[in-house]
């Protein structure tokens, strides 16, 4: 058979293959708009997890009540094609809606029980599912007596329901905000003692991101890998918002005392780490934590100065979306800019400068980090930039101009010819 035969022959073929959409691939399903994940339980143990069983799924049913009435398991309305059999099984611990999400924003709900110094605490998790933010929290904490009765008396629903019962009022989810989307923090690497009684980094993490006012988002930091698995069954891909800036703090505790009791004041350490490079940034200090349980309504409050806060709004300035990159130095036909990847800038994006865009015209070629120890025009240092390739009018740059993206979207190649900046 000739080829040009065979060709005609097999091209059918050719493209019922070219339109099967590849595993994870294809047209994007929307995602429930509501899911309720299963119990998020840092440092509880397999016996404590073990005796609890049936009370925590009756809490599990009266949530999926409250927030999610017409809510199914999750492997029932997931596209079947997409998911697969070393996986499904978790699917079955989530319960969703049938209701798809609009405009991308779907919520989850996450119960949290961790113990807390001489308390245990509960709390209700509100995350944009799909950006992996937090955008609400509610917590109670139940002292540690009432657990130990509850065991005694064989009454351990006495134990769960009357903190989620308030815990569920207390949650009203027409109040909630989407995050921020200028700067998102994390909290990591917080090291505290093996003892079970003090406090865990993840309670660190939701308790800080439920007192700071909501000037900046707070990356969630609980079942990131269950709702990646999730993603994938919906054919979404690299949507996990990232840090621009990472806080590592470490809590330091008298050991002289045998236990920990609140209230408590700690040493924390704090530095921070930019979200791009994860390079140590200059600013690192301690101070005291004061943690202390308020019986009046079951919550605890932090206390700490309000120096993190303050300078962490500083470096939000930094990442201000109404705010072009500025050029703050000129190195021959390269610019460096005030903004960078974390700002928005990708590799290649074409840039024109504002003033004058049919005259100064170029693209990202780097970024450089805090070791270049760069001051923005605008009064903050600069910890995160791009460099620009001047291609056209590399005498009419000046220090304080600004660029804009250029309205051709095809990316120019790095010139080959350009030495590296």
């Amino acid at each position: 058979m000739k080829a040009k035969a065979l060709f005609k022959l097999l091209m059918p073929l050719f493209i019922f293959a070219a339109a099967q959409p590849l595993r994870g691939q294809g047209e994007q399903i929307p995602m429930p708009a509501m899911m309720l994940l299963p119990w998020q339980t840092p440092t509880i143990d397999l016996d404590e997890l073990r005796k609890t069983d049936k009370e925590r799924d009756a809490i599990t049913l009266q949530l999926k009540n409250t927030f999610l009435p017409d809510g199914k398991p999750l492997d029932t309305l997931a596209p079947k094609s997409k998911q697969w059999e070393s996986a499904r099984y978790l699917l079955k611990e989530v319960w969703a809606s049938a209701t798809p999400a609009s405009k991308g924003r779907t919520l989850a709900i996450m119960p949290l029980w961790t113990h807390f110094h001489d308390y245990d605490l509960f709390a209700l998790i509100v995350i944009d599912s799909t950006a992996n933010t937090i955008l609400a929290i509610r917590h109670r904490v139940v002292p540690q007596t009432l657990w130990q009765a509850a065991i005694r008396q064989n009454s351990l629903s006495t134990f769960f329901e009357p903190a989620f019962a308030e815990l569920r009022r207390a949650l009203n989810l027409d109040d909630i905000k989407p995050s921020n989307e200028d700067m998102a923090v994390s909290f990591r690497d917080q090291t505290v003692s093996t003892r079970s009684n003090e406090i865990s980094r993840h309670a660190l993490n939701l308790l800080l991101a439920e007192q700071w006012p909501r000037e900046f988002t707070i990356i969630n930091p609980l079942a990131t890998e269950l709702l990646t698995t999730i993603q994938s069954f919906y054919g979404i891909r690299g949507s996990m918002r990232k840090a621009n800036r990472e806080l590592i703090s470490r809590l330091i505790y008298d050991k002289s005392t045998a236990r920990q009791k609140l209230p408590v004041t700690v040493q924390m350490q704090i530095e921070g780490v930019d979200g791009v490079f994860g390079k140590t940034l200059p600013w690192s200090w301690s101070e005291p934590l004061s943690i202390a349980a308020k019986p009046a309504d079951s919550t605890v409050k932090l206390e700490m100065s309000d120096r993190l806060l303050k300078t962490l709004l500083t470096e939000k300035e930094s990442l201000r979306r109404d705010e072009l990159p500025q050029v703050i130095k000129i190195r021959g036909a390269w610019a460096y800019v005030d903004k960078g990847r974390a700002w928005g800038l990708q590799m290649n994006d074409r840039l024109v400068g504002q003033e004058s865009p049919g005259k100064i015209k170029g693209h990202v070629v780097a970024y450089y980090g805090p070791e270049m120890k760069l001051k923005s025009l605008r009064g903050w240092p600069v910890h995160e930039g791009a460099v620009i390739f001047i291609r056209k009018g590399q005498r009419e740059v000046k220090i304080g101009q600004t660029f804009q993206y250029d309205s051709m979207t095809v990316p120019t190649p790095w010139p080959p010819s350009a030495p590296a900046p």
